[in-house]
């Protein structure tokens, strides 16, 4: 009876195992898998917040005739007031030994702020700054309309240096307002962002080219004697020579969003098929994909800010506040989104825009200037955040784990570095600095092993991954799940299944071996019954028993008219016969 009990028991509980088994597996595919869509949040002006660069100042008021057209309009600038935190988080102060700063590096040139920084296909490093420009609280009025009084930069706004931190050439002056993001790709092309005109550029590698021609022939020495008068036309043509934009978005000054407007782009990534994304940040908080020509991919995003919402609630995966840098993994086909204000940098697919993962951490801190991606790691540096105590610095974590790696930077603390790059190999590192106007070079050995701190992949259940389109570009994955997830859910719910089956068998089993099971008891005494009652042996025992008597053999009764009708009589009857016979 004992062990009855203990078999009862045991398949109870594993029913019960199974049952929440089965209950997580069912909130997982409910709780992940299920569509949810956020509004479609259209551009409006008193509908987003723009968050400047906090400690600038503008300083000068240039009256340079810009060459580029210029169409005013009207659209909000409301500043984000944010709540003071007690809760102050430290980050490792340990810096990665395999990481060395160059603190020669390009010491001797005199930059202003530097918004960006990127390396061309030869491993030069370019560099985007504004001059005497300072995006400052004047800079735009109260609808972001930039003060087109100021005219254009004029400073060359763009520099190459070689490796050894030499210029090799500079352009840009009388063409830029307010300079914000370089990108280089890999066919030497450049894309810039500005986000006073709300326009993004691409300069071709062959206007490039000839800028660096010009460069050269500045600085070489010729023999007038032996040079012909055509080499004379091509040096001054090249000498006067501005490169123009083979190709344009946006409308000068005018802040949308649409297809062909922007609100303060932020950045663009290029990937080797020519398509290229665009991160339309300070306003819209949006993504938006474009092909070669310039067409209308798709996009996904929206505006996430605001008092009533920002310290309520997680903000969905694709709502940003301010989407300030993009890095692209070619190989595996992925986009990295550094959305600075939220302090978070989240992945997505290059080719449809479906959520991936997101990565941040408390060492990381509250804000996210920039990122970089090579050989499966993103490079990021932090901003500061009066209401957090941590170091601003750089980070390298794993795409794959989450794990911070290493973290970096000079032997001072950063105060606001704004954009970072790095060589496909990792072994260059590039940072710039907004306010202290410096380039940072770091040098990394990429053969040694780095595995410093902790960071969390948040792949929270509440969030599911959603494909996005144009149709339903607003659409937030709420989620970091991966396939990888559900297919470990369904092996553990298969396995349990299995395991279930296998004990209850087992148990029947030994229920029927040792005759328990009250059914399998009443089957066996009936069969047993059955077999006993037409068993020719207990028959016939039973008429004996109840004394009938079965004749051996019945008569014909066609013999009837034979038979002697004289009773017949026995030697039982007359035993006197019997005696005198046998004597």
């Amino acid at each position: 009876m004992m062990n009855l009990k203990h078999d009862i028991a045991c398949c109870i509980s594993v029913l019960f195992i199974l049952s929440l088994a089965n209950a997580d597996y069912q909130t997982y595919l409910n709780l992940q898998h299920r569509p949810l869509h956020l509004p479609d949040k259209k551009f409006g002006f008193n509908e987003y917040s723009e968050d400047v660069e906090n400690d600038e100042k503008d300083k000068a008021d240039l009256q340079v005739v810009s060459q580029w057209d210029s169409m005013p309009a009207s659209y909000d600038n409301e500043r984000i007031s944010k709540t003071a935190t007690d809760f102050e988080v430290h980050s490792l102060d340990v810096l990665d030994k395999n990481i060395e700063w160059d603190s020669h590096w390009a010491n001797n040139l005199k930059f202003c702020q530097i918004s960006a920084v990127s390396i061309d296909p030869n491993g030069d490093i370019g560099i985007f700054h504004r001059g005497s420009r300072i995006w400052g609280l004047s800079t735009f009025d109260m609808n972001n309309r930039f003060n087109q009084s100021n005219g254009p930069i004029r400073e060359n706004t763009i520099i190459l240096l070689n490796k050894s931190g030499k210029k090799l050439f500079e352009w840009g002056a009388n063409m830029f307002y307010l300079p914000h993001g370089l990108t280089i790709d890999s066919y030497g092309n450049y894309w810039i962002t500005d986000v006073a005109l709300h326009q993004v550029f691409k300069f071709d590698a062959e206007d490039i080219a000839i800028m660096r021609n010009k460069a050269k022939l500045k600085k070489r020495e010729y023999n007038q004697e032996s040079i012909h008068f055509d080499n004379h036309n091509i040096k001054r043509l090249v000498q006067s020579y501005t490169p123009k934009p083979t190709l344009v978005l946006g409308k000068a000054f005018e802040p949308g969003n649409s297809d062909r407007r922007f609100c303060k782009p932020t950045a663009v990534a290029v990937q080797n098929n020519g398509d290229f994304f665009v991160s339309d940040g300070y306003c819209n908080s949006r993504i938006i994909k474009f092909n070669a020509k310039g067409e209308r991919i798709l996009q996904w995003g929206r505006h996430w800010g605001g008092e009533a919402n920002m310290y309520v609630q997680t903000p969905p995966v694709n709502a940003f506040l301010v989407p300030h840098a993009l890095a692209l993994a070619s190989e595996y086909n992925l986009i990295f989104v550094a959305d600075r204000e939220n302090g978070r940098v989240l992945s997505f697919s290059a080719k449809d825009g479906t959520f991936q993962k997101e990565y941040k951490h408390p060492a990381i801190g509250t804000k996210i200037y920039s990122v970089a991606y090579a050989k499966e790691k993103l490079y990021l540096i932090n901003g500061p955040d009066a209401n957090y105590n941590i170091h601003i610095r750089g980070f390298i974590l794993d795409i794959n784990s989450g794990n911070i790696l290493s973290q970096f930077g000079p032997e001072h603390y950063m105060d606001r570095p704004h954009d970072i790059a790095v060589t496909k190999n990792g072994s260059e590192i590039y940072v710039v600095e907004l306010d202290n106007h410096t380039v940072y070079r770091f040098l990394q050995d990429t053969n040694a092993s780095m595995q410093t701190g902790n960071v969390a992949m948040n792949t929270n259940a509440h969030r599911e991954p959603a494909s996005l389109t144009d149709s339903n570009s607003n659409n937030p994955s709420t989620g970091g799940t991966t396939t990888a997830t559900l297919v470990f859910y369904l092996v553990t719910a298969a396995v349990t299944f299995i395991a279930l089956c296998v004990t209850i068998a087992a148990i029947v089993a030994r229920c029927q071996k040792r005759g328990c099971l009250l059914l399998m008891r009443k089957r066996m005494r009936w069969e047993a019954e059955r077999r006993e009652n037409f068993r020719l042996s207990s028959l016939l025992e039973g008429r004996r028993g109840k004394s009938f008597k079965i004749m051996e053999k019945r008569p014909n009764p066609r013999d009837f008219s034979k038979l002697n009708t004289e009773p017949e009589t026995s030697e039982d009857e007359h035993p006197e016969n019997s005696l005198s016979r046998i004597v």
